[in-house]
């Protein structure tokens, strides 16, 4: 569980300067801006709404480099960006392993208590949105594509499933997935992985297995 991460970072080979990343448990404050007297972007751990994340890579016949990418946004909409690259594997473990660290201490800081946040409100019986998904009693309702329009369909609890892949994650009715089913990338969809762990952690607690 972390406590705080404090590190530095080095955005690309253009940027030479070393930016201050501090993830408090009660504050996000990154130095993502180049103006001399508003330098950093801060965050109230309590303003903090959603993030996203992901790697967008760079290929010209094979893949040359990768950037790492988090949006963090907060109730006002103002989005945190922080993004770092590598390029012809040179430092790419190291940069790896900072991302996999800048994940854990936003999940571990900011993003458990979220979820226990909702796991509270459907105990209460309360509905809420995670992205555009309806959570509430019943099961979710989530936004099939249906020829020329988007059709809002409920998903029982008892029906419903998922699938974990690499870069999104899978919602379907298991009475009929081919026709009612919706993914959610981590990269372009946000809290994504909110997303994941409410409906894992529901299911577990109705003992109703995702087989």
């Amino acid at each position: 569980m972390a406590t705080e991460l404090k590190v530095k970072i080095k955005r690309s080979f253009l940027d030479n300067y070393y930016r201050p990343l501090h993830l408090h448990p009660e504050f996000i404050h990154f130095e993502d801006k180049d103006l001399v007297n508003d330098s950093f972007t801060s965050f109230k751990a309590s303003e903090i709404k959603d993030f996203r994340c992901g790697v967008n890579w760079f290929k010209y016949y094979f893949v040359f480099g990768r950037e790492y990418q988090f949006y963090i946004r907060n109730f006002n909409d103002e989005v945190l960006k922080i993004k770092f690259n590598s390029y012809f594997g040179i430092k790419k473990k190291e940069k790896h392993n900072l991302y996999v660290s800048i994940i854990n201490a936003l999940w571990d800081l900011y993003f458990t208590k979220q979820v226990n946040d909702f796991l509270q409100e459907f105990e209460a019986g309360e509905c809420f949105y995670i992205g555009d998904v309806v959570v509430n009693p019943e099961g979710v309702i989530i936004s099939v594509s249906k020829l020329m329009k988007q059709e809002k369909i409920l998903i029982s609890w008892e029906n419903l499933r998922f699938r974990m892949f690499k870069s999104y994650f899978s919602i379907y009715s298991k009475e009929n997935p081919n026709e009612i089913n919706r993914g959610y990338s981590y990269k372009e969809d946000w809290n994504t992985f909110v997303l994941y762990d409410i409906i894992k952690k529901i299911l577990s607690n109705k003992k109703i297995n995702n087989d």
